[in-house]
C-alpha cells in the first residue's frame, strides 16, 4: 500500500495584491484579529471576522469617496445576496441545458486532471458559493484548499454552508477575497488554479489567464469549465470552423449586450498559449468544456 504523507503544517502565503513582493502567511483557522499591512505600499487590507475571509483586493481597506469604478455585468451579478443564496438552489442546476454533466461528475473530472497537485495547496478561483471548494476540502487530497472569489456574498455563503455542513476548519481552507485579473500570491507560489463555470464571467480573461500563469510554478495546473459558443455541438460534427457561421445569430453571444462571453475551443486553445499555457487538453459535451494547461518546466538552459 501506499504510505501515507503526514499532512503538512497549516499555511498559506498570500501577497500584497499592488506589489505582490510583500507576503503573509495566513493560517486558515486564524481569528483574523488583525489586518495585513504591506509596509512597502503603505496599505492594510481587511479581514472580515464575521464572515471569516481575508481580503486581498486592490481596494479593501480603502474608502471610495469620490472615485467609483464600474464593474463588469458578469462580476456584479454575483455580488448580489440574492443570487448567492440561490446557486445552489437550482442556478448551478440549470446548467445542464448546455451539457454541463453535474457537481459531482464535473467534480470527479477535475480531480482526475488535478492529480499532479495532490499533497499541495489548491487555489479555488471564482469558488462562488464553495460548491467545489468544500468537495475539494473533504477529499483531504489537497494539503491546503483556498475557496476565493471577488462577491462578498458569495463568500459569506461559502461560510455559512461550511457551518451548516459541521465543517471544523482545521487550518486547510481559507476564504479568500480576490480580483482574477490581480491576484494576491506571490510568482510562482501555486500548484493548481481551478475555476469552476467562471472564465465567461471575467472581465478581461487575458489579464485574468496573465496572473494565473504568473502564479503557477513550473508544472503547475490549470483546470476550469465554462460555457462554448451556440454552434459547438454541429462544430464537434463537422469542425468548429465550418460551423462558427451559426454563432452570428446567437443573442446570448458577446457583443449583443451579454454579461458573460461564451466561447470558442480555439479561442481558449490560443489564450492559453498567449500566457505561456501549454499542453492543452478537454472535454466536450454539447456547449460545455473542461480544459486543462500546464505551466512549462523550467528548462536548463533558463534555470540560471
Amino acid at each position: 500500500a501506499e504510505p501515507i504523507k503526514p499532512a503538512p503544517e497549516p499555511g498559506f502565503e498570500l501577497a500584497c495584491p499592488i506589489c505582490t513582493d510583500t507576503t503573509f502567511d495566513v493560517d486558515g483557522a486564524r481569528s483574523f484579529n488583525d489586518p495585513l499591512h504591506c509596509p512597502r505600499c503603505q496599505r492594510t487590507f481587511n479581514t472580515d471576522r464575521t464572515s471569516g475571509f481575508v481580503d486581498l483586493t486592490l481596494k479593501s481597506g480603502v474608502s471610495s469617496n469620490v472615485y467609483k469604478e464600474s464593474l463588469w455585468g458578469g462580476v456584479q451579478i454575483f455580488r448580489n445576496p440574492l443570487v448567492s443564496f440561490v446557486y445552489e438552489r437550482g442556478w448551478r442546476q440549470g446548467f445542464a441545458w448546455a451539457g454541463f454533466p453535474g457537481e459531482q461528475k464535473e467534480y470527479d473530472m477535475a480531480m482526475d486532471l488535478l492529480q499532479p497537485a495532490y499533497n499541495e495547496v489548491l487555489l479555488d478561483m471564482s469558488c462562488g458559493s464553495g460548491l467545489f471548494s468544500r468537495r475539494f476540502a473533504a477529499s483531504r487530497r489537497f494539503s491546503g484548499v483556498i475557496a476565493a472569489d471577488y462577491s462578498e456574498s458569495m463568500l459569506r455563503q461559502v461560510q455559512q454552508t461550511f457551518d451548516s455542513s459541521g465543517f471544523v476548519n482545521d487550518g486547510s481552507v481559507l476564504l479568500l477575497r480576490a480580483d482574477v485579473g490581480r491576484l494576491p500570491f506571490p510568482t510562482g507560489s501555486l500548484a493548481a488554479v481551478h475555476a469552476g463555470a467562471a472564465i465567461h464571467c471575467w472581465p478581461n480573461p487575458t489579464a485574468a489567464m496573465a496572473e494565473i500563469s504568473r502564479v503557477l510554478r513550473p508544472g503547475g495546473m490549470f483546470v476550469a469549465s465554462t460555457f462554448l459558443k451556440a454552434a459547438a455541438p454541429l462544430g464537434e460534427i463537422v469542425g468548429d470552423e465550418r460551423a462558427g457561421f451559426l454563432n452570428r445569430f446567437d443573442p446570448t453571444s458577446a457583443g449583443t449586450g451579454s454579461n458573460y462571453r461564451w466561447w470558442d475551443e480555439g479561442e481558449l486553445r490560443e489564450l492559453s498559449e498567449t500566457v505561456g499555457l501549454v499542453d492543452f487538453q478537454r472535454t466536450r459535451r454539447m456547449r460545455f468544456i473542461m480544459f486543462s494547461v500546464k505551466k512549462p518546466m523550467l528548462s536548463l538552459s533558463n534555470s540560471g
